[in-house]
Parts: C-alpha cells; structure tokens; sequence
C-alpha cells in the first residue's frame, strides 16, 4: 500500500510571519517620527490666530470713525479679551478672558506691553498709547512685526503694515 503524502498549503510560513512583523515595526517607526509633537501647542496657536483675525474683523465691520471705536485684542498671561478700546464694548462673552485651548494653562507673551493690539477700519494695526493715542497711525516700530510667543516657543506674528497674522517670528 502507498503512503499519501498531504501537503498543507493553508497557512504562511514562520519567515513570512516575521517578514510582516518586522515591516508593521518599521511602518510604526515611521509613523511615530512624523507625528506632530505637541498637538495643543499647535492648536492654540491657530486659535489665537483666529482670535486676532477676528478682532481685525470687528474693526472693519464695526464703524471705525477713531480712537474710542478701535478694535483689538489684549492680552494677560494666560488669556485675552477681543474688545474696543477703553473697553467700551466686547465682542461676547466668549472673547472676554478667554483662555487658550481649556485648559486655561498654555502662556501667551504680550509683546505691546499691556497696551493691547488696536486695528482701525481697514484692519491695520494703529498706535494705542493712550497718552498720546493716534489712532489713524499705522504702526511702524517694530519693523519685523508684532510676536506674540505662544507656549513658550510658538511664534504668531502680525506684520504692522498689512495686518497680516503669520506664523513664525518675522514679517516676509
């Protein structure tokens, strides 16, 4: 009588098995060296972006005519207010004292000094000394740009002639 001789074709092989092993752990190796570092340093920095964009909007849309009806926002460690200046109008409740991401814990540098960053109409940032505010003027010092320093090592940067809102430390 013959032997038969079956040959079980249904399965991978041990060296197919840690072929595939190994090639998963240099996908995942990968994977993980190109994953953003810091996703909520990243958010905030586009909500505050939005923030400032949406104060130069308030000022374009809402009846510029001088000093008293500029737009902008201030800044206080850890929060800022979207507001007029003198604090004569907010722009809601959720722009007042209101702090990045929920924490409430991520710093923001205020590179005006507390003066707060004022647009007029055509979303501009304008001069805010309120010792001798002149609120049709452009902001011309500093050169490169107000930055805002976000978390420490993020940069946000408004160009003083445009209004543009960057990220990164200087105007192009």
């Amino acid at each position: 009588m013959m032997a038969r001789h079956f040959v079980n074709r249904h399965g991978f092989t041990l060296i197919e098995l840690l072929t595939i092993i190994v090639l998963l752990g240099i996908i995942a190796v990968a994977a993980t060296a190109k994953w953003p570092g810091d996703m909520q340093e990243e958010a905030a920095i586009k909500e505050f972006k939005r923030a400032i964009r949406y104060a130069q909007h308030q000022a374009m849309t809402r009846s510029f005519v001088g000093g008293s009806t500029a737009w902008g926002i201030s800044v206080s460690a850890t929060t800022y207010t979207i507001g007029r200046r003198g604090g004569g109008e907010n722009a809601g409740a959720d722009f007042t004292n209101r702090a990045l991401l929920a924490e409430g814990t991520i710093p923001i540098s205020d590179p005006t000094a507390g003066d707060g960053l004022w647009f007029n109409g055509l979303g501009v940032p304008i001069t805010a000394d309120p010792a001798a505010p002149d609120y049709e003027q452009p902001l011309s010092a500093p050169a490169n740009g107000l930055t805002y320093t976000i978390a420490g090592s993020e940069h946000l940067t408004v160009c003083l002639q445009t209004g543009y809102v960057m990220e990164g430390a200087t105007c192009p």
